[in-house]
Parts: C-alpha cells; sequence; structure tokens
C-alpha cells in the first residue's frame, strides 16, 4: 500500500505524521521523505546503534527516483532505505530545492513506490496541483492531508483538496481516496474534528474525504521517535504514536472500503485502548 502525506501552507506535520505511521505499526515500511523542495529527516533522526549518529547522507530520495528511470522491482525502494527501526525503514530526502533540478518527472518515483513489496508512506510536504511529486499523490491508495485545527488552516486545506482532487481524479481516473488529519492534543481532539468536520462538509470534494482522523500534538514524543525509542509499553503509549496506530487502523479501513462514515467520537474513544506495542 502506497500512503502520501501531504500539507497546505501554514500547516506543517508532514512529515512527523509519515514517520510516525511508520514506527507505530508492526507491518514493514518505508517512510520516503519526497518533497521536492527538500527536507532534514536525516539530521532529525538517530541511526540505530545508539552513538547518537544521523544516517549517511546516500542514498536520497533522488537517488531512488534516478534508478526508477530505468528499473522498478518489488525491492527496489527498500533497497535505498535506511534502517530505522526494527520495522521500519526511511529513505531521507535531499537537504535542499536545487538539488532536485535534475529530476525533472517524479512519474518513474511513483511507480517505484508502488511497485514496492513493503508499505510505504511518502512524505510529500506542501503540495498544490502543479507539484512535481503530483504522480506519487495520484499513484497513492489514500492521500492523508495534515493540517493545524486553526481555521485559516482548515480553510486553505479545504481549498487545496477542492484544487487537488479534480487534478489527481483525472492522472488516476478514478476519484482519490482522501484523510484530512489534525494535528491537535488529545484533550481537544474531539470537539476538534467535529468542527473541521463542520467546515469540510460543504466542500466540492466532500465526496472524496473517507473520514477526518488526527494525530497527538506531542513534542516529548516527536523527540523520543526521532531518537528510535518507540519500543515497549511505554514508548508505545505516548500519546504521538497511540494516535498513529489509530490513523493506521482509519487508513487501513479507507483503502479497503473507500468512504465511510466513522463518527469523530468514536474515533478519539478507540486511541484509549491502541498503542499497548509498537
Amino acid at each position: 500500500m502506497l500512503i502520501a502525506v501531504c500539507c497546505d501552507r501554514g500547516a506543517p506535520g508532514s512529515t512527523t505524521t509519515s514517520l510516525a505511521l511508520g514506527v507505530s505499526t508492526p507491518e514493514p515500511t518505508i517512510v520516503v521523505e519526497a518533497d521536492p523542495y527538500g527536507g532534514d529527516l536525516a539530521l532529525r533522526c538517530v541511526a540505530p546503534g545508539g552513538h547518537g549518529e544521523a544516517f549517511p547522507p546516500t542514498p536520497t530520495v533522488l537517488t531512488l527516483a534516478t534508478e526508477a528511470r530505468t528499473t522498478v522491482t518489488p525491492g527496489l525502494a527498500a533497497g535505498k532505505a535506511h534502517e530505522f527501526t526494527g520495522s521500519t525503514r526511511v529513505v531521507p530526502g535531499h537537504f535542499s530545492a536545487e538539488q532536485a533540478a535534475g529530476v525533472k518527472n517524479w512519474a518513474p518515483l511513483a511507480e517505484a513506490l508502488r511497485a514496492s513489496a513493503s508499505r510505504v508512506v511518502a512524505d510529500l510536504g506542501r503540495i498544490h496541483s502543479s507539484s512535481p511529486t503530483i504522480p506519487v499523490a495520484a499513484a497513492a491508495d489514500v492521500v492523508v492531508m495534515v493540517t493545524r485545527p486553526e481555521v485559516g488552516a482548515v480553510m486553505h486545506l479545504k481549498d487545496r483538496l477542492e484544487r487537488l482532487a479534480p487534478v489527481l481524479a483525472n492522472i488516476r481516473n478514478a476519484p482519490p481516496v482522501v484523510v484530512p488529519v489534525v494535528v491537535t492534543p488529545k484533550r481537544f481532539a474531539g470537539a476538534v474534528l467535529e468542527h473541521v468536520g463542520r467546515m469540510l462538509a460543504p466542500s466540492n470534494a466532500a465526496g472524496v474525504i473517507a473520514g477526518i482522523g488526527w494525530i497527538a500534538l506531542d513534542p516529548t514524543g516527536v523527540e523520543a521517535m526521532h531518537a528510535g525509542q518507540v519500543g515497549g509499553k511505554k514508548n508505545a503509549r505516548t500519546p504521538l504514536l497511540k494516535s498513529a496506530g489509530v490513523l493506521n487502523d482509519q487508513i487501513n479501513q479507507a483503502a479497503g472500503v473507500g468512504p465511510y462514515g466513522t463518527p469523530e467520537a468514536a474515533q478519539v474513544d478507540a486511541y484509549a485502548g491502541h498503542g499497548e506495542e509498537a
């Protein structure tokens, strides 16, 4: 399965959400930092081994995109990924936008990610209808659009979704499956999801929305995740990873059955019993 994670301006959180979706499930997952404008996941995360070292400078997503031009195999993405946790590997992004100048066509990368034998979570960063990585979003089984609960951020997401949905549908010859995700503390999640749902209900793209999810605003949990501290009951039960586990379940359901109507309260309640193990 290919999950594309993206956001609109003023709504950061796609990289943290992508990594959390990867490490919060025992299913083998490759997290690919595919933001064409560059990223810093390799600097944020600590490579396994306990020495506090970042990932090696190569391979990156540009290595994968380049090789995908000539060959695509089920193991191509995994072969360019660095080990992070027991079930999660990472393909970090390039550091600056200028480094991506040589990649004129991101469709081969989309094909390689789609063909992967492992589950793939692709962080596309900020996206618009002319973004180079639109082919990756169009190839995804589910598009996760991350936003903040502020009115301005949600309205930007609504506008972005209305513009993106027909573009993605035209490329894939079918409507996309979209799960908007709000970054918010758990104690506010129920009210926030209800509020965001009301704001998105009149959207012209409401028909492609397969429920609304949330991911915990949890700075301490983010630090632990970047350090690779995701094993055992204590770390698996951080608000970040518990919410990511519930979100993974929601994404899997959306990918399997298309749009569905899960009451927002039920999504929050599911959090309470989730995350006993990472």
